[in-house]
């Protein structure tokens, strides 16, 4: 059985049981808070749950665990964090109850009164996601939405002071689908070509040993690489001592014109877009490649590592893409063309590959902002760690060229897009990394 099915069979059950169920909301007191709670969040942190002028959370007192929100019929309910829907029903709070769950036991946030739940039962859901509608249901004396919020100990928290305290920060958790997670990250490590002399960056000897280091500092677990060059890969793999697996592997550089180098005309060198992984936490199951066009005249075409791990504390599997997408520019003119191509390609492995039932993570430089979010996402194919699944393109408010995307059964709890690397002249990017978690 998936960790989904067993989530929402756990708390299902337990909700029959009437031992989480809504309870009747006391009266409401006259200092009740009339302020408007509509804050601007951005996944994957603490979202208010139902937004507008009309929205305030009335602070009910007493010992019963929940609060009304007073907002107007029909505003959507969002999730408060990501999680596992259940959703089921109770007499105090209507037919719509949905409870979004990190880990049985762990934060779990219910959402009553509601005249409409848009989610189902074992659905993975982001943190911000429209889950239903403000209603009428159940024992609510006016338009309003329950709130109630179980901590990380199992007990019931006040919700005011909940969310007073972590709208607008990362989740209060360090759990999610019965997992601690896994630090994904993306990171252009700056050629060593482009740092040879005059650059107002050290030499790829001098930067490629403090890069291990930044990298140990994120726990990283799983990292895609770009401009990640032969003589950087070597120093890298000296320095690192064995903690990192790498896709390619050894054997497979071989280059069909002589062994590759940082500079091989004409040849598209394999290590230049790598997968890293810590040999403690991840295990390599496969490793394969697929095309991608780059600048023009350059041929064969780049060689982008696919890979599949495996988290050795779930056993859980996922697939992992690196990409470097051509920039316009750089001597080679207009590559919006091979860029729009390059993203048709990497949406159709993505798709390929969520056919085998495993979720995927997509890493790398991709040379543009909006174009690729929205080619990418639409359909609800992807979801970065800032965004929401959308059919249409809805950017998170942040846009820039180095992205991880996910697709399928995974969710973020952390996320940042980190320029401490160009700060210390390591390179010309940031590093942008994500706590992730795989739900089967």
């Amino acid at each position: 059985m998936t960790i989904t099915k067993r989530l929402a069979g756990a708390v299902a059950g337990t909700l029959a049981l009437g031992l989480l169920s809504a309870p009747i909301i006391a009266a409401v007191p006259a200092q009740a808070q009339r302020a408007p709670q509509d804050r601007a969040v951005t996944p994957p942190n603490v979202y208010f749950p139902v937004a507008g002028k009309s929205a305030h959370d009335l602070k009910n007192s007493g010992k019963r665990p929940g609060t009304e929100i007073k907002a107007r019929c029909g505003n959507r309910v969002r999730a408060a964090h990501p999680g596992i829907a259940v959703v089921t029903s109770s007499p105090a709070s209507g037919p719509n109850l949905v409870a979004i769950v990190t880990t049985i036991g762990r934060l779990t946030t219910w959402y009553g009164y509601m005249k409409k739940a848009t989610v189902t039962s074992g659905q993975v859901i982001q943190a911000g996601q429209v889950i239903g509608r403000v209603g009428k249901e159940g024992k609510a004396k006016f338009c309003s939405l329950y709130f109630a919020v179980r901590g990380n100990t199992g007990t019931n928290v006040n919700p005011s002071k909940w969310l007073n305290r972590t709208v607008g920060k990362p989740v209060n958790t360090t759990s999610m689908f019965d997992s601690w997670g896994i630090v994904v990250a993306s990171f252009n490590t700056l050629g060593a070509t482009h740092t040879r002399s005059g650059s107002k960056y050290p030499t790829a000897d001098v930067r490629t040993p403090q890069q291990v280091s930044l990298l140990d500092s994120y726990g990283v677990d799983v990292v895609g690489l770009q401009e990640f060059q032969a003589s950087q890969r070597a120093i890298f793999m000296a320095v690192s001592a064995g903690r990192y697996g790498i896709f390619p592997r050894d054997e497979d550089l071989v280059a069909p014109n002589g062994p590759f180098n940082d500079a091989t005309p004409g040849v598209v060198n394999p290590t230049e877009n790598s997968i890293i992984w810590n040999n403690a936490t991840m295990e390599f199951v496969s490793g394969t490649y697929m095309d991608i066009p780059y600048f023009n005249g350059w041929n064969p075409p780049r060689k982008m590592p696919v890979v599949e791990l495996r988290e050795r504390a779930t056993g859980r599997t996922a697939w992992f893409i690196n990409v470097h997408n051509p920039a316009s520019g750089v001597g080679w003119g207009n590559m919006d063309a091979n860029r729009a191509q390059a993203i048709a390609i990497e949406k159709a492995k993505v798709v390929e590959l969520r056919a085998t039932g495993r979720p995927v993570f997509l890493t790398g430089d991709f040379n543009d902002r909006k174009p690729a979010f929205c080619g990418l996402t639409t359909g609800k194919l992807m979801i970065t760690p800032d965004s929401i699944p959308s059919y249409g393109c809805a950017p998170p408010p942040s846009l820039g060229i180095d992205w991880i995307f996910t697709a399928g059964q995974a969710r973020f709890t952390r996320y940042a897009r980190d320029w401490r690397p160009k700060d210390l002249k390591l390179t010309d990017h940031p590093i942008v990394w994500a706590r992730a978690h795989i739900a089967d």
